[in-house]
């Protein structure tokens, strides 16, 4: 019969996506490497070609082509510190580790040195930033460690007053906005699985993260990061660049068993 399907396997699913350091692309893992619950991931491709035209009517006769966009777009819904600096295009299998430790401050501190019970269970070093936590949930001052000595640690800025005993010292991740530095290349592996339970697999060794970064409280719903990924031609000297080059120099691969 006209328009009946011919197998099951229809787009209606969801993807993990994968992000990391071109010559790890193939070493990619969800437990390492995924940033984590996404919606509405797509890849496209689109082909530009340069025309020739003869004639009065201006009729084509011949075209070559001449660009291939490949774009990825998704929307990332986890805000870690690895998943704010991709969003931000910097190399976030880089960022810090997600802080869970913290410390107290204890009697005897001043308002540039605070004395705190263990620096090294929080594990504060010299040049790390801090917040220090006193009272209502936003009552938080930052500063930056200057110098550390046994469990004495020395502020870059005075604090306002005398800490109380008892304020929660906690090291922070530096997220930076708006760097003037080139934005990181990356290579991302994302599996799909499609409705029929068929597993999806996309390689792109080459992407630059152009878009993305958005930060908004709001109580009405989850916000999430729009990220965009532009995929780059690979040249003589990128990793991976013969085993893309064996199939007509492509910028990415789809593997699929259908």
């Amino acid at each position: 019969m006209a328009g009946e399907a011919r197998s099951q396997a229809f787009m209606l699913g969801t993807a993990t996506v994968m992000l990391g350091e071109p010559a790890d692309l193939f070493s990619l893992t969800p437990a390492a490497n995924s940033i984590g619950l996404v919606k509405n991931f797509s890849l496209s491709a689109d082909s530009g070609y340069t025309e020739l035209t003869q004639g009065v009517r201006n009729q084509i006769v011949f075209s070559v082509k001449t660009s291939n966009k490949i774009m990825a777009t998704m929307e990332a819904y986890e805000y870690t510190t690895a998943n704010l600096t991709y969003a931000l295009g910097l190399e976030g299998y880089a960022a810090g580790a997600a802080v869970t430790t913290s410390t107290t401050i204890a009697a005897g501190s001043t308002v540039s040195v605070i004395n705190v019970l263990s620096a090294a269970a929080a594990g504060l070093t010299n040049g790390d930033y801090i917040t220090i936590q006193t009272g209502a949930q936003d009552n938080v001052l930052v500063r930056k460690i200057t110098n550390i000595s046994t469990n004495a640690v020395t502020l870059d800025v005075d604090l306002p007053a005398v800490p109380t005993t008892g304020a929660t010292v906690k090291k922070v991740n530096v997220v930076p906005i708006g760097s003037k530095t080139d934005d990181a290349i990356l290579s991302a592996y994302i599996v799909g699985t499609i409705a029929d339970g068929t597993e999806v697999a996309i390689l792109l060794p080459k992407i630059r993260v152009t878009k993305g970064f958005n930060m908004a409280f709001n109580s009405g719903d989850f916000q999430n990061m729009p990220l965009e990924f532009t995929v780059y031609d690979l040249i003589q000297g990128d990793e991976h660049y013969d085993r893309f080059a064996e199939y007509g120099d492509c910028s990415a691969m789809l593997l699929t068993s259908k």
